[in-house]
């Protein structure tokens, strides 16, 4: 029996909650995988009090990584088993305060490649405001 498609992997993201542990950033970030399609996913992350500044809104980098872990898992339901991404570049436009959680990421392909993968990502409050939009090229390597 070969091995299961990174998109069938991903979707038990949604439903195995006794498997195995999540990897540690997804523990950190409070992530809970909602939906996985084909070039496309929703995560639900957490907005805890250690990664507010003391303005009392999300800090940039924790943003950056939930739109990030939004856009990696939807260029992996793309992947085939011992792919892996690279991200290469990420933008991040900052639209709006995150001051209470959770959050919702959606991260889409835009296109794929042989060896390179187009992303995009959009993270929403809980009220489903807008607060951050991101673009990300990624490298397609395969795991030694």
């Amino acid at each position: 029996m070969g091995e299961r498609s990174q998109l069938a992997q991903l979707r038990t993201l949604i439903t195995d909650h006794h498997g195995r542990p999540a990897p540690p950033i997804a523990r950190l970030l409070g992530a809970r995988v909602l939906a996985v399609d084909a070039g496309r996913v929703s995560i639900e992350f957490a907005v805890k009090d250690e990664f507010l500044t003391p303005g009392g809104g999300v800090q940039g980098g924790i943003i950056s990584a939930y739109v990030d872990m939004c856009m990696a898992l939807a260029a992996h339901t793309l992947f085939e088993p011992g792919q892996m991404l690279s991200t290469s570049s990420l933008t991040v436009s900052f639209l709006a305060p995150v001051t209470a959680g959770p959050v919702l990421g959606e991260g889409t392909v835009i296109k794929r490649g042989r060896s390179v993968v187009f992303l995009e990502a959009v993270l929403r409050d809980h009220e489903g405001r807008e607060c951050a939009h991101a673009s990300s090229v990624g490298s397609i390597r395969t795991r030694r």
